[in-house]
């Protein structure tokens, strides 16, 4: 199987954060590759930074082994279509969305059958190829759908090995997209939440110098709104009882301190404290 992805190109439809860096990474490694976005600024930063940059995603899927669509959410289905329409009846389809449930991504059946998620746990606040970086996946775990085939999970470990990533899982799509509910969705929310806050009630001096508790809990805070619309707009019901769930925390802790129950504030604080040293331990593993 490394032999014939080998002999045959890999193509990245999509070159923002997820596609770019992807293509910088598995370039790197010397596979044959061609890419192509709708994006002119992106076509022309790859293109800079050596990339095979083809004048259309038809050139650019013809006779390839694998392709990767790297697009935003709202437009995986269609372009999948393209893809379908284009590349070899032998080809690897992947998706690298952040979620796989078949209608969160507008996708017909025949289309959605034919195309495997596979959501690499990596990302930035900030959109486009000029956010990319090679050593985005490095590291990281990347969800692919349980119903891939035995050619599909080698193809999609391969390709993901070689753009960094250390672990590949398996889950059902709204496995994975529950899931997502609660360890994409509610950070981003809340991290805007807490900048929102920030942003309105705290004293105009914080303006000047927010310490780094303000700048770390915020990063998030920076993602744009055109980024997470389509996301939020396909988000499972998991993701408002996640919401649900962090605004009840919030209230246990305002109570908490306005009753001066330090009982209950040590038992939240240290219950929060233990699972945090848990994800460290986990990391360093």
């Amino acid at each position: 199987m490394i032999q014939r992805l080998a002999d045959a190109e890999v193509a990245i439809i999509g070159l923002g954060v997820i596609g770019g860096s992807a293509a910088l990474r598995v370039g790197e490694r010397g596979t044959p590759l061609r890419t192509f976005s709708a994006s002119a600024q992106d076509c022309a930063l790859a293109q800079k930074a050596g990339l095979v940059v083809s004048q259309s995603l038809d050139a650019a899927v013809r006779d390839v082994g694998l392709v990767l669509i790297a697009v935003p959410l709202n437009r995986i289905g269609s372009v999948a279509s393209d893809v379908i329409g284009a590349a070899a009846p032998t080809a690897t389809i992947l998706h690298a969305g952040s979620l796989q449930r078949r209608e969160a991504l507008d996708a017909i059946p025949e289309v959605a059958a034919r195309v495997i998620g596979t959501h690499p746990i990596a990302g930035s606040h900030r959109s486009g190829f000029a956010a990319a970086r090679a050593d985005l996946f490095r590291d990281a775990t990347v969800y692919v759908e349980r119903r891939a085939s035995a050619r599909q999970r080698e193809d999609a470990e391969l390709f993901w090995s070689l753009a960094g990533a250390r672990q590949i899982s398996y889950a059902n799509a709204p496995e994975h997209d529950s899931a997502m509910a609660w360890i994409s969705h509610l950070p981003q929310l809340a991290s805007k939440a807490l900048a929102d806050a920030l942003a309105t009630a705290a004293p105009r001096e914080m303006e000047a110098a927010p310490g780094p508790g303000a700048r770390d809990t915020t990063r998030l805070a920076m993602s744009p709104f055109e980024m997470w619309h389509p996301i939020l707009e396909r988000a499972p019901g998991d993701t408002v009882a996640a919401l649900r769930a962090f605004e009840q925390s919030v209230e246990r802790l305002r109570i908490a301190l306005e009753a001066r129950d330090w009982e209950t504030m040590r038992m939240i604080w240290e219950r929060a404290s233990t699972w945090r040293a848990g994800i460290e331990q986990q990391g360093e593993g």
